[in-house]
């Protein structure tokens, strides 16, 4: 549990639906603390831990984008993604696979989507290219 390429794959998940780089960290982390969080029988009986957490990652990224939301309510202006780090920990085969995933076309259409339709598209997404 807690893989490189797992917690990878969260947090691109949760870049694509947050468009922050410090809020997908905090929902990932937010989501193994829920893991690890569960009595050892518990998580026992889950088949599929990596379903599990990207489930969870989901629904945290939905509250977060329930609030973010009402805060761009107040904004004056449009809003943008923030910008993936240089170098810092994603390697340059992360850069091109979000580059690719991740391009201000695809920010603006989700941006359209209400929070539960943003996640349901990402989590379709992530789901079906496994």
């Amino acid at each position: 549990m807690g893989t490189s390429g797992e917690r990878r794959q969260l947090l691109n998940v949760a870049y694509r639906l947050l468009g922050s780089v410090t809020e997908a960290e905090d929902a990932v982390q937010e989501a193994y603390a829920r893991w690890y969080g569960l009595p050892r029988s518990r998580r026992e009986e889950i088949r599929s831990p990596g379903a599990w957490l990207t489930t969870v990652t989901g629904r945290i990224c939905l509250d977060v984008l329930g609030s973010a939301r009402a805060r761009r309510e107040r904004y004056v202006g449009a809003w943008l993604p923030e910008p993936l780090p240089d170098g810092t920990e994603w390697d340059p085969a992360d850069q091109i696979v979000l580059d690719e995933s991740v391009g201000m076309a695809f920010l603006v259409v989700l941006e359209s989507m209400t929070p539960a339709e943003r996640v349901a598209f990402v989590l379709h997404d992530v789901f079906f290219s496994w």
